[in-house]
C-alpha cells in the first residue's frame, strides 16, 4: 500500500549548493583551495631546507611541535619564483592523511561559489595543468582556478616530505 520513499530531487538532494574556498594569488593568477582541505592559513616561518629534495619542496617547519613540509606552489606548477614578502603566506592543507604547507603569493578572501558556477577545465589546457584543477568559476571580471589539492601532491610525495 505504501510505496518506497523516493530520493529527494532538486537542491535539497544531498548536494550542496554553495561551496566554499579560499582565495589566493600565485603569479597574478587567482586560485582558489576548497575550504575544507585548509587547516589553517599563516604567516611565513623560518624553512629548515632538506638536502637532496624534489625543487619544489622548501624544506620543512615547526608547526606548534608538529613538523611538516613546505612546498612552494610557483615551483610545483613551474611558475617563475619571485621573493617572499610580507604578503607571502603559507596554506596548510590535509592531503592523503598528511599535513602539508603551501606557500603563496597572497590570500585574497573567502568566497562562497554556486556548484553551477563552477565549469569543467576547458580541454586545451595543458596535460600538466589539467590533473589539478577541480574545475573553473567566474567571479565578477575573473576567471578562478580551483585546485584539486589532493592531485597536487601525490600519496608518495607527501609520505616521502613527512619525516
Amino acid at each position: 500500500m505504501f510505496s518506497e520513499p523516493r530520493p529527494p530531487q532538486g537542491p535539497d538532494r544531498g548536494e550542496t549548493p554553495v561551496l566554499q574556498f579560499v582565495g589566493f594569488r600565485l603569479a597574478d593568477e587567482d586560485y582558489a583551495i576548497a575550504i575544507t582541505k585548509i587547516q589553517e592559513i599563516i604567516l611565513m616561518k623560518p624553512i629548515t631546507r632538506l638536502p637532496q629534495s624534489p625543487p619544489f619542496i622548501e624544506g620543512l617547519i615547526n608547526l606548534r611541535g608538529s613538523v611538516i613540509p613546505i612546498v612552494n606552489l610557483r615551483k610545483r606548477f613551474g611558475l617563475v619564483a619571485r621573493e617572499l614578502d610580507e604578503e607571502t603566506r603559507t596554506i596548510v592543507v590535509n592531503v592523503h592523511d598528511k599535513t602539508v604547507g603551501c606557500i603563496v603569493d597572497a590570500v585574497t578572501q573567502v568566497m562562497r561559489i554556486n556548484r553551477d558556477q563552477i565549469q569543467p577545465p576547458p580541454l586545451g589546457v595543458a596535460a600538466g595543468a589539467y590533473q589539478y584543477l577541480a574545475g573553473l568559476a567566474r567571479l565578477d571580471d575573473r576567471l578562478l582556478i580551483l585546485l584539486d589539492i589532493e592531485k597536487v601532491f601525490q600519496p608518495e610525495e607527501t609520505a616521502a616530505a613527512v619525516p
